[in-house]
């Protein structure tokens, strides 16, 4: 439903658009990859890390997918006309609203069926915006970690190097105004919409900006996927080496330090004094070392002393 006297679906409608949807994907898809295999495998600024490509191709995909799902969802249920609605529509001259209420889709001459209809109605929130502050908003981030912007030195270039991908998803959503395509208030309900999935994305797979480690992934799927290391159970393999997990924690008194969420809760010893933790060594099992295929952490003596 809509009104034949709304001046705000009264604009033309334009055949060529200023982003079509396949330069939104190498905008926003195909260029933050292409940045992030860029800092994470040439080695030139920052440790070459398989790790890291894969962790930040992973979170971009996770923001990319999550943004168009939320987006489409609304759209579909909102139902919103788009500025060019009426151009689409294309009422009899003389049409009028009635007295009393609005006017249906039954006034078109264009076929109500047809694409260029359907898409009319899809105006709330803007896809091109929420999809290019998600790819272009996590690109940003993910520059930010790596150049530890919040690291309180003070380098001002920081900040233009985490605005201009920014920049660039600006440009796409007001884009979308000037071809009459969304109404300002979609274009800035879907930036909104894509930065907080980017930001999302971003935390999952990444520490905050302000902590030491924020260049580096989280570690946990590593530490899952290492062979042999059964986590349910408890069961560390002699065949392989265990990685130790990059500690977020805040360390405990008496606790040493790089043990991630492998410390142990220990128990007091028989003076009551000494705190039982595993150490790196602990941790860390060497295959010439070993005799048996697997040691449970249970059965440790030196945690029934």
């Amino acid at each position: 439903m809509f009104s034949l006297e709304d001046k705000t679906i009264m604009f033309p409608y334009a055949e060529k658009e200023s982003v079509p949807v396949w330069a939104l994907l190498i905008i926003c898809f195909v260029v933050p990859i292409f940045v992030i295999a860029s800092i994470s495998l040439s080695g030139y600024g920052y440790k070459r890390s398989i790790h890291d490509f894969h962790s930040g191709v992973l979170g971009l995909c996770l923001g990319l997918s999550m943004t168009i799902m939320l987006t489409d969802v609304i759209k579909v249920t909102a139902g919103r006309p788009r500025p060019d609605m009426l151009s689409r529509c294309q009422p009899p001259a003389d049409a009028v609203d009635p007295r009393f209420g609005l006017t249906s889709v039954s006034v078109c001459t264009a076929d109500i069926y047809s694409h260029e209809m359907i898409d009319g109605f899809k105006s709330f929130p803007s896809g091109h915006s929420s999809f290019s502050f998600a790819g272009l908003g996590y690109l940003a981030l993910y520059i930010a970690g790596k150049i530890k912007m919040f690291d309180e030195k003070g380098h001002t270039y920081k900040g233009f190097l985490f605005a201009f991908p920014i920049i660039g998803a600006l440009l796409v959503a007001i884009s979308r105004t000037e071809d009459y395509r969304h109404h300002w208030q979609d274009v800035t309900i879907g930036s909104l919409l894509g930065s907080f999935c980017a930001y999302f994305a971003y935390r999952q797979y990444y520490p905050g900006l302000s902590q030491d480690s924020c260049r580096d992934p989280f570690l946990t799927r590593v530490a899952y996927c290492k062979k042999g290391y059964d986590l349910e159970s408890g069961v560390i393999s002699a065949d392989s080496t265990i990685a130790l997990l990059n500690s977020q924690q805040q360390q405990q008194p008496g606790m040493p330090k790089n043990l991630g969420k492998y410390q142990q809760d220990g128990d007091l010893d028989s003076e009551g004094s000494d705190l039982h933790t595993y150490s790196a060594e602990n941790l860390m099992l060497n295959n010439t070392n070993s005799h048996n295929n697997s040691i449970p952490l249970s059965n440790d003596p030196r945690r029934h002393q």
